[in-house]
């Protein structure tokens, strides 16, 4: 895969991208049977820390399924994708596309904006090798981080598109697939995004220790808590079962999860990072290293 980087220098040169395409030699859509094409957007809801948005984001990956028609010999693409600038900044894209061995595109051209980021591909300028978008095929995978801003304190969930565009760059890029040397307008699916504030620091339930493992120590570290005193800094930690409290009852979660056969594991999050949902009980996390 190449990393491709943001060049804003290079944003007036990207329309030279289907002009160049158009000169590759191929046949003609005149008097061929229509074909139609459709690029998706995936993306995924994150939960977040509420003091500390920017430290949080998302993968999203852009696709290309033809929908319609023989299998079409594509040439190449651009494409523009959109987001809210005071919720969301695109910090990197990586260009998924390849030919044969490996071989990257000759004309790769990512150009990333406050509010979007655009891409220009010509596979070949000889035609030396085309795709064809049978079955839906990742193009682009771009790295989407939160910003701080309006989500920073927010105490309710915000919801967010990530879309396809066709007014981004000096001059504007609109969005197309070429084959036999003309430009398909393919049709674009977006997604939202649900970003949900949480108070507290990631965690993962019954690693009393925070060392980001589950072991015989957590079991004893929730017991210490309970019968020798000994502090904690992520409560939420030892309330293995999610119960709202600490109890010898969390103590047994632990232990049996390891050593009795068919007991249950801790309640989420487990075994990965993440927030305790349940915010009614007085329990807190200020801070888990584990998932630091």
């Amino acid at each position: 895969m190449n990393q491709r980087h943001h060049n804003y220098g290079l944003t007036r040169f990207l329309p030279a991208m289907l002009l160049v395409a158009l000169l590759i030699p191929g046949i003609s859509l005149q008097g061929q049977d229509p074909v139609e094409f459709q690029l998706s957007v995936s993306g995924s809801d994150v939960d977040y820390s509420s003091t500390d948005p920017a430290a949080f984001g998302f993968t999203s990956v852009v696709s290309a399924l033809q929908t319609l028609g023989d299998a079409a010999l594509t040439q190449g693409y651009q494409l523009g994708i959109g987001n809210d600038p005071d919720l969301l900044q695109i910090t990197s894209t990586t260009t998924l596309v390849t030919g044969p061995d490996g071989a990257a595109p000759q004309f790769d051209d990512v150009n990333i904006f406050a509010n979007g980021v655009t891409q220009g591909i010509v596979y070949s300028f000889t035609g030396a090798w085309t795709l064809i978008f049978d079955v839906d095929t990742p193009l682009l995978e771009i790295e989407i981080q939160l910003v701080d801003g309006p989500l920073t304190g927010a105490s309710t969930a915000t919801v967010t598109d990530v879309a396809f565009v066709d007014d981004l760059g000096d001059p504007m890029i609109p969005n197309v697939v070429v084959v036999g040397g003309a430009a398909v307008v393919p049709s674009g699916v977006d997604v939202s995004v649900t970003l949900t504030p949480y108070e507290g620091a990631l965690l993962v339930r019954g690693d009393a220790s925070g060392d980001g493992v589950l072991d015989l120590s957590d079991g004893v570290g929730i017991l210490n808590y309970l019968f020798n005193g000994t502090p904690s800094t992520c409560l939420d930690a030892l309330d293995a079962n999610d119960s709202g409290n600490i109890s010898i009852t969390d103590a047994v979660v632990v232990l049996c999860a390891m050593f009795c056969s068919g007991s249950p594991p801790p309640a989420n999050p487990f075994p990965g990072c993440g927030f305790d949902t349940t915010t009614a009980d007085p329990l807190d996390c200020l801070a888990f290293p584990g998932c630091a």
